[in-house]
Order: C-alpha cells, then structure tokens, then sequence
C-alpha cells in the first residue's frame, strides 16, 4: 500500500484513509457482506453463452481472469469482484484495449491495501458503490490504473492530471450483476448539496479531529486545520508519518511534555492556493 502517493492524480491514501479501512473492517457486517463478495457461485454464469464461454477461455488461458472450475469443460464460477473485472475487460476491450495492457492492470485492482485488514481496493469501493451509492470510477492513464471516487476523479481532471486516460464507470456494472439489490450513482448535485459542503461532510466524517477550524478567503473557503491531541509517549516523528503540511505542538508543564498538539493543514479540493 502507498502511504505517498507516486502521482499526485491519485486519491489520498494517507493515515486518514488506512484509519477509515480498519474501522469498515472492525464491523461484523461488513465482514459478512466481504464473506458474500468472495463467494464463488454460478450465479456470474458468464460462460452460459458459447461465443462468450470462447472469450473467456482465451483470456483465462492468458491469465487475465480469476475464477474456479469443477472440471476442465465445467462453467467458470466468479465472485462479485471477479465477475466485476470481467465486466471491466468486456469494457477495455470495446474500446480497443490490448490484452497485454490489460493484464499490466490486473494486479492493480486486486490490490491489497493493508495485510493487517486484508481487503483488496477493488472490494473497498465496491462497498463504497453499492451501500453508499458513490459513483466509481476505474481511471486508466497508462499501463497504471486507480480507483476513484467521483469527487476524487472531478478535482483530478480539473488539475489537468491526465493528457488522456480510460474512465469505466463501475456503478453500472455493479448494477448488471446485481440486479435484484439494484445499484445506482447518487452524485452530490443530485441532492442539491454544492460541492463545498459534500467536502466539509467528508472531512467531518473521514478525519480524526478533537477540532477543525475551516478558513476563508474572499468570500471562499480554502484550507482547513485539523487539529488533534496526542499523549506525551507518541513522538514527534510517528506523528508526521504520512503528512506533509502539518505543525506539531509540545505542551509542557513543570518541565515536561504533559501532551502533544498535531495541525493538519489541509487545502480543500476547489482551491487554488
């Protein structure tokens, strides 16, 4: 997993994003959705029709594809996020996508993001898609690929952090494969929500805060602190990790550390600053 980020296109995956993974993780209920995720079934009987079933042994023979089979003439049986990479080759292929290439991106989306809560990144924002109906993206520049949310997605292609890329929406795929549950993108204008109050309601419920003052510049909010107290015994150096542009605070009382203060400056998504 990347604690710093290679490009900066890609989505924060810092301290705050790792706590928020163990804490989903933590929960009995997602561990019983996962164990329905990973559950191979013929439910994605993919290979029922005969010129597909064709495809597939192609692109199973090239090891492009996951799946479990009784016997060598046996239908495929997929879980859902192998069924969903199916999916996203169909996709890339529509679209001219060499076979090669979409191998390089294989590993990628069956990423681990950390073996201490052993969830793939493919598995988090599928959860992400379906029980919070945030639209999904797989963004493909290169021979790289990531995952993005749309808000992540929206504040990369106004940076200009692609000259070209491939963008597979998968909130519809998800909803191909799961048509009894029914999977849909609710987008924050959707709701009339301005995109500055959908990031202040994401930092509220992300971040790890004692205080958060939010600053303003001529009518627009650009930056905020995030502010939390540590005990004395957590040094200055643990405290940095994974931050870039942060200060840290050392109370002392009658001559010793008595608590540390960490500040988090972070600039919001729409400023220029």
């Amino acid at each position: 997993m990347r604690q710093d980020n290679v490009e900066i296109s890609l989505p924060d995956r810092g301290n705050a994003f790792l706590s928020h993974v163990y804490h989903i993780c933590k929960s009995e209920k997602i561990q019983d959705l996962l164990k329905l995720f990973r559950t191979r079934t013929a439910y994605y009987d993919m290979d029922k029709d005969w010129r597909f079933y064709r495809v597939l042994s192609h692109w199973d023979s090239k090891g492009l594809i996951e799946c479990e089979r009784e016997s060598m003439d046996g239908w495929r049986k997929f879980n859902l996020i192998e069924a969903l990479w199916v999916s996203v080759i169909q996709k890339l292929r529509h679209l001219n996508t060499s076979l090669e290439k979409i191998g390089h991106l294989k590993s990628k989306f069956f990423e681990i993001i950390d073996w201490e809560c052993p969830i793939s990144l493919a598995e988090y924002y599928a959860l992400n898609a379906i029980f919070l109906e945030k639209p999904t993206f797989l963004v493909i520049p290169s021979l790289e690929s990531d995952f993005f949310f749309y808000q992540e997605l929206q504040t990369a292609l106004a940076m200009a952090r692609f000259d070209s890329c491939i963008i597979v929406h998968l909130n519809p795929l998800l909803n191909k494969l799961l048509p009894k549950e029914g999977v849909r993108s609710r987008f924050p204008f959707e709701g009339g929500v301005t995109w500055e109050q959908q990031e202040i309601l994401e930092i509220l419920v992300k971040e790890d805060f004692d205080m958060i003052t939010f600053r303003k510049e001529k009518g627009k909010l650009y930056r905020c602190d995030i502010e939390k107290g540590f005990a004395p015994e957590v040094s200055e150096h643990l405290l940095k990790q994974g931050y870039k542009n942060l200060a840290i605070t050392t109370n002392i009382v009658d001559g010793r550390t008595s608590s540390r203060t960490r500040t988090i400056k972070k600039n919001l998504k729409g400023s220029t600053q």
